[in-house]
This record gives structure tokens, sequence and C-alpha cells, in this order.
């Protein structure tokens, strides 16, 4: 009897052993069956997910969307990228969505602008003065320049056009004084109307003069005195100022006085007699530049 028991013991054993195995080809089909499937639909995703993608390139900005839409105006609305009137998209609004291309928005801006043309000097007549201290020529001409009222388009803030819309001229008339070098060229352009002006009362100095800083040779800038220096108030023109009067000429203020006060200038002459000429005479004084030399 007990020998009958263990027998049948055994049949269940290997009964439940032998199912067991028989299971194991079902559950591998079953695993495998799944994982193709999870598989199929972890490509239908990323499928999905790239032929939705579309990319948007504005204000040098790349915008990467996956809210896929029938056309590039939609596309544009759902991600509120603002239109301007003249704005250029690529493709146009109406065109559906490319694939695999970006839609690019073209910032379009128009703006009227003046241009200047560089002024041209004619000159109608001048006068060159070889006495003080360097070459300089008073000139009387007038001055023409052109000028333009263009609209400037600009795409992605890049120059694209101009449109010439007005178109004119002006003219006036100047004096102005040129400063030359050793070969006659001009090396300065100072327009006495720009300049600013001083009334002041003149009296004059010569080399040697008696009345003068020390013995009248030196300035107290420690130059040479000679016709073109002149003596000022620090206070009124600065030392080392270029300066311009009229009858007298160019004039570097390098030099002070006792009675230079106030709006009162000495102007360095050659001698004695040519000082009588300017002796307490009302002048213009054209104030130039401050500069290190004459």
């Amino acid at each position: 009897m007990p020998s009958f028991f263990v027998k049948l013991k055994r049949f269940k054993f290997e009964n439940r052993r032998a199912r067991a195995w028989a299971t194991i080809p079902r559950l591998r089909t079953l695993a495998a069956s799944a994982l193709v499937i999870i598989a199929i639909a972890l490509a239908w995703y990323l499928y999905i997910y790239y032929w939705s993608s579309a990319e948007i390139i504005v204000d040098g900005k790349k915008i990467t969307t996956h809210h896929r839409t029938s056309t590039v105006g939609k596309l544009l609305q759902q991600e509120r990228v603002a239109l301007g009137e003249k704005d250029i998209v690529l493709p146009p609004l109406s065109e559906p969505l490319p694939r695999g291309e970006a839609v690019i928005v073209i910032r379009v801006t128009e703006k009227i602008e003046k241009v200047d043309d560089k002024p041209v000097f004619c000159v109608l007549w001048q006068k060159r003065n070889d006495k003080n201290l360097r070459p300089v020529a008073l000139q009387k001409g007038i001055m023409k320049q052109k000028h333009q009222q263009v609209r400037i388009i600009r795409h992605d803030g890049a120059e694209k056009e101009r449109q010439v819309v007005k178109e004119w001229q002006t003219k006036k008339m100047l004096y102005r004084l040129a400063l030359l070098d050793d070969n006659d060229r001009i090396e300065k352009v100072y327009e006495l109307p720009g300049c600013k002006k001083i009334n002041m009362i003149a009296t004059a100095y010569y080399p040697g003069d008696p009345l003068a800083w020390r013995d009248g040779t030196i300035t107290f800038l420690g130059l040479k005195m000679q016709r073109g220096i002149v003596a000022v108030d620090p206070k009124v023109i600065p030392l080392r100022t270029r300066v311009y009067v009229p009858g007298f000429g160019y004039g570097f203020a390098a030099d002070t006085g006792s009675a230079i006060k106030g709006k009162r200038i000495d102007l360095g002459v050659n001698n004695a007699k040519e000082e009588k000429s300017f002796m307490h005479k009302p002048v213009t004084v054209y104030i130039l530049e401050k500069a290190d030399s004459w």
C-alpha cells in the first residue's frame, strides 16, 4: 500500500513537471509577441512625433514645435508668432507645412532717413597772408551740399534696398580761414560764422617794446616774440588759443600783460610805427581753437 501512494505521488509530480515544461514555449511566444507589439508601438510613436514636428526660425531663434497643423499660417498662430505688415514668411502662410524644412520669418522694416553728401566749398576769392606766424588764407565762397531723403528697407536688420524719395541742394555764402602748410596745402579750416567771437579793445606791441613783459623778446610761454603773437587775459581767452582778428590776421595767444585785463588784447606787430595803427582800436576776435602750437 505505501508503494502505491509513493507511485501515485511520483506520477502527480512528474505530470505537473511535464505540464510546466509544456507551458514554457507558450510563454516564450507570448513574451516575443509582447516585445514585437511594444517595438511597433514605440516605432509608431516616434514616427508620429517626428512627423508632426516643425521648426520656425524667427528673430534669430529656432523654435521646435510638435503641434502639427494644416498650414504655415495656423502653425504661427499656434506658436503666437506675431507678424508685421511687411514681414515675409517662407513658405507663404497659405501653404501646407513643409516636411524636413523650417518655416522662416523675415522681419521687414522700412525707415526714411536723411543722407547728407560731403559739403563742397567753391572759392569765390581768397586773400593770402604770410605775415603772422604761418601762411593762412581768408576765403569767401559758397558751401554747397546735396541732401537726400532715402527709404531704407532692411531684412532682419540688414539693409536690402534703398530708394531715393526726395533730393535737394543747399547753398550758403561763407567766410573761412584756411591754415596752410609749407607746400600751400590746406592743413586746417575754420568756418568763421561758426566760431565764437568776442568784441574787444586792441592795443599793440612789438619785439623789444619797453612796455612789454621782461625785455619784450620772449613771451610768457617762453616763445620768441614776433608778429602774430597776442597777449590776452587768460580768464577771457586761454593761453595757447588760436585766434583771428580782421585787419590783423591770424594770431596765437602766448603772452600776458599787467594792463591786459578783461576784454583787452595786445597784438604783436613788427615795430613802433605799426603799433600806432592798432592803439585802442575796437576789434572782433574769432576764437578758433586751443592748440599746442600755432
